[in-house]
């Protein structure tokens, strides 16, 4: 896990300055924010306790990269040593050149439009980093916390490679929290004032009526990317409508690499609990009902929303079979010893159960990682559904 990480970093690099092979050739490399936040974000309201993980992993992957790639710019940190911050404006004047040929090619590619350095506290050595039309908190409702802890701990680790320090990165403001822009506030973690604000800032609590607010938002989103028959045009410099798929996949990864098995079974049963509201979606824009729920609607919404290609849904006795290519969340992957699908085969298992009213688990038949074939396969079987016998009749039948 960790060396495919590594290695999409790499790519990520190269994708900046260079441009990649084609990497899902029927539905780009791209990725909607709508899906990324359903498929993201929505885990972090889900289970709040994941936060601080999600911060962390992306905190050390960055700074292990990121300082790659510093070295291969000549860019030592060395020469942060002396930064002089007691210097406002030549501060930010080196963060801002930094941020133009750096810091920002790479937001842009994950999604985070272009963001700018606002200020240098000459006394507390902080550095305000703010971003508009934030890709993890963009058009989602005010729940009063802060969350867009990925690129908070991306921004640590970029930090805590430039200066060779251990840095760190809370939001003082967050479009989840009512604001216009996210504003990220950097600094060095021996300060205890911000040590208190950040392990505040990580101990995110949501509420059941908050998670409904947000599975709200999320779906009139969803229909409403459905419904636009062209893409929204873009804003000039900003990509906030999308994120190439090497960003989207790292985050997955960094996540998985850190507990497998709890992040694992958290997006699959968040999709689980997410497919009650894309069935609504479902049947309102396509029209269908039943089974045809799984069989059309399912793979008709799939490639509109550039997740993957459903190639066939053949029905059996027992269950069903799915055929999918060019998934979002393994596409061009290699040597993986965890599988990032989980949301998707919990979103799927949801939408079957309630499709057919019968019980139904979703498993992977096989994976391409496993047989070497160009497709995945997901089976979903029916399950023996569990009668409650009354005590006396227990009581006969142990005779």
């Amino acid at each position: 896990m960790k060396s495919a990480i590594n290695i999409l970093w790499q790519k990520m690099f190269y994708l900046i300055d260079n441009d990649l092979p084609v990497i899902r050739p029927t539905l780009g490399d791209y990725v909607k924010t709508i899906e990324i936040q359903k498929r993201l974000d929505y885990v972090l309201f889900y289970n709040p306790n994941i936060a601080r993980i999600e911060y962390q992993s992306a905190l050390n992957y960055t700074k292990e990269n990121v300082q790659e790639h510093h070295d291969k710019k000549g860019l030592e940190s060395r020469l942060f040593r002396n930064f002089n911050r007691k210097d406002p404006k030549q501060g930010l004047k080196i963060l801002h050149i930094l941020n133009q040929n750096i810091y920002g090619p790479l937001f842009r590619k994950i999604g985070k439009g272009y963001g700018t350095f606002q200020s240098i506290d000459p006394d507390s050595r902080q550095i305000t980093y703010e971003v508009k039309n934030c890709d993890e908190c963009l058009d989602l409702p005010d729940v009063g916390s802060k969350t867009c802890f990925y690129f908070s701990g991306l921004l640590a680790g970029i930090f805590s490679a430039l200066f060779d320090q251990s840095m760190g990165t809370y939001e003082s403001t967050c479009g989840t929290n009512g604001e216009p822009a996210c504003n990220y506030e950097i600094n060095n973690i021996r300060d205890i004032s911000f040590i208190d604000k950040l392990d505040e800032y990580l101990s995110l609590k949501i509420s059941d009526e908050e998670l409904n607010e947000v599975e709200k938002a999320l779906s009139e989103n969803i229909l409403e990317s459905l419904k636009a028959e062209t893409p929204p045009e873009p804003i000039v410099g900003i990509n906030i409508h999308n994120s190439h798929i090497i960003g989207y996949q790292l985050r997955i990864l960094n996540n998985l690499e850190q507990n497998p098995e709890i992040f694992s079974e958290t997006y699959r049963k968040a999709g689980v609990r997410f497919s009650n509201r894309l069935v609504e979606i479902l049947k309102s824009f396509y029209q269908v009902d039943g089974e045809e729920l799984l069989t059309e609607a399912l793979p008709k919404y799939y490639k509109q929303q550039l997740l993957a290609n459903i190639e066939s849904v053949e029905k059996f006795q027992d269950g069903f079979l799915i055929k999918i290519s060019e998934p979002v969340d393994c596409a061009g992957l290699k040597n993986l010893d965890v599988k990032p699908c989980a949301f998707m085969r919990g979103e799927i298992e949801g939408i079957a159960n309630i499709a057919t009213g019968k019980h139904i688990r979703c498993d992977i038949h096989s994976c391409k990682y496993d047989t070497g074939e160009h497709f995945c396969q997901l089976e979903l079987s029916y399950l023996e559904e569990k009668k409650d016998i009354p005590d006396w009749l227990k009581e006969i039948e142990e005779q």
